[in-house]
């Protein structure tokens, strides 16, 4: 029995697309895995060989028990020990060192790439952009030639549960937010015929896009090998791709990947009444 505790009201996938906590929270339940939400964690204890929690929860208390405690809290600005503000670098507010475009700080010589930066220019706290970034910032610091701007527009994210969910783009309530008249779309994964073949339907594919310009903004989905295919939305988001752009490109029959093309054709027509190839 496994047993996720959590202060959020969705287990998995928070700040990400809601259909995606609710998708995997879902499945796991349907696994036997329990989950509670919106709880206050009162005390952990070691208890011989067992681990002892106390929580509350809809008014009550419970008390679970395991043999492992596995703790994730979120991720921060990692500038605690490094005392950089000794240096006259400015912090934010959640402790990241402010950087510009090129990642230069407030002071000329000292540049900042990583989890140190947090959140500033749209940056995200994982392995692939601060690899990236680092050598954007040593080729700035030490480069005399002109300087490189760093481009956050499209990051793709994984969360390797299983199954897997990938993210690419901004969320349908960030979308709106900037303003962009939005479409979306979510589809179950049993559309996908590789996923049929392979006997692992379960999850769901969400495609949001520009209702006046079909650019798509943004595509999560919840299923097997969802950490591999979305390079493929990120990558025609790169390149500010369109719904008809997923809809036309030949996709390998049968593929995880065409669950991209599916939600797209949703857009104009059923997914679901369409013959294995039919656009």
């Amino acid at each position: 029995m496994y047993i996720f505790l959590t202060c959020h009201q969705w287990v998995l996938a928070h700040g990400y697309e809601p259909e995606a906590g609710q998708t995997i929270g879902k499945i796991f339940q349907d696994e036997g895995i329990e989950i509670a939400t919106n709880v206050s964690i009162h005390s952990v204890c070691q208890e011989a060989n067992r681990v002892v929690a106390t929580i509350s929860m809809g008014g009550s208390t419970r008390e679970f028990q395991a043999e492992k405690l596995l703790v994730a809290t979120g991720r921060r600005p990692n500038t605690d020990n490094i005392t950089i503000e000794k240096a006259g670098v400015l912090l934010g507010e959640k402790g990241q060192i402010q950087v510009d475009e090129y990642l230069k700080t407030n002071v000329a010589h000292i540049f900042a790439a990583g989890d140190v930066i947090g959140s500033e220019v749209s940056s995200q706290m994982a392995t692939p952009v601060g690899s990236q970034d680092g050598g954007i910032a040593a080729f700035n610091a030490l480069s005399d030639k002109e300087p490189r701007a760093v481009n956050h527009r499209v990051i793709p994210r994984a969360i390797f549960t299983d199954p897997q969910i990938g993210i690419v783009g901004m969320t349908e309530k960030e979308a709106i937010s900037t303003g962009h008249p939005c479409w979306c779309r979510t589809v179950p994964m049993s559309l996908v015929l590789r996923a049929g073949a392979i006997r692992d339907t379960k999850g769901i594919i969400k495609m949001v896009a520009d209702a006046e310009t079909d650019e798509v903004l943004e595509v999560t989905m919840v299923g097997n090998s969802a950490a591999e295919v979305v390079h493929e939305a990120a990558m025609g988001m790169r390149f500010r791709a369109k719904l008809h752009d997923f809809i036309d490109l030949i996709h390998v029959y049968p593929t995880m990947a065409e669950a991209f093309k599916i939600v797209a054709i949703s857009r104009y027509k059923n997914p679901a009444k369409l013959s294995c190839c039919a656009e």
